[in-house]
């Protein structure tokens, strides 16, 4: 399967291409170049994996939540591919992509679970973007804390060791404060490599067509400035 990913729902632009086995994905910070290197970035990266628009199966796009421009723009973005082509989506969230990647590295560094991961996206207006996961012995996982716009706080944790992941914890390093804590990322963003792994492992019944893609933003309010 042939497979494009967008997103630029944080700072940092980044795109992937999976082309069977292979993947190849970039990731640039770019706070205001979101809608200039996204789609130079996508051609780029399916010339490096010998494939063409019309080779592909399936768009994924990362939903948010983040940044109100930044979501809607990879949205868009994808959403233009997708419809052109007459390809199936899927939806990423920037907060389960970020989860991912922190366990990755986790597991590259000899550790396993159980253990809590908290992922954070700094949301301004004294807020963030969090939710929070279990990953039991097996590698299964399960949410604990439902995707939500809050405080910069989190609930008591589960007793497990903990990953905290995202610029939120860099925003508010306190957060990090945390006796059980074993490793803590508060610089780290969403990575088209991590977004492509979690495709990867969803089913078809996950998938949607082009006019029901829309970006989560969890705020009421999407007319803020922009980030």
């Amino acid at each position: 399967m042939n497979i494009l990913y967008l997103d630029s729902s944080t700072e940092a632009c980044t795109v992937g291409v999976a082309a069977g086995d292979r993947v190849v994905t970039d990731f640039e910070i770019a706070p205001r170049g979101h809608a200039e290197k996204l789609m130079p970035m996508a051609e780029g990266l399916l010339e490096a994996a010998g494939l063409s628009f019309a080779e592909l199966d399936l768009v994924g796009f990362g939903r948010g939540p983040g940044s109100f421009t930044g979501v809607r723009i990879a949205t868009a973005m994808a959403q233009g591919v997708a419809i052109a082509r007459d390809l199936p989506m899927l939806p990423v969230s920037s907060l389960r992509c970020l989860a991912d990647g922190a366990w990755r590295r986790y597991r590259s560094a000899g550790g396993r679970g159980p253990v809590e991961i908290r992922a954070a996206i700094d949301a301004r207006m004294g807020e963030i973007y969090r939710a929070s996961y279990l990953v039991d012995e097996t590698g299964a996982w399960r949410d604990l804390l439902p995707e939500a716009v809050t405080p910069p706080t989190f609930s008591p944790g589960c007793g497990e060791p903990l990953i905290a992941t995202g610029s939120g914890f860099g925003r508010y390093p306190e957060l990090l404060e945390e006796p059980s804590l074993v490793r803590g990322e508060p610089e780290a963003l969403p990575h088209a490599q991590d977004a492509l792994s979690l495709m990867a492992r969803s089913g078809k019944n996950q998938w949607i067509a082009p006019d029901r893609a829309v970006p989560e933003y969890l705020r009421d309010n999407v007319a803020g400035p922009a980030r």
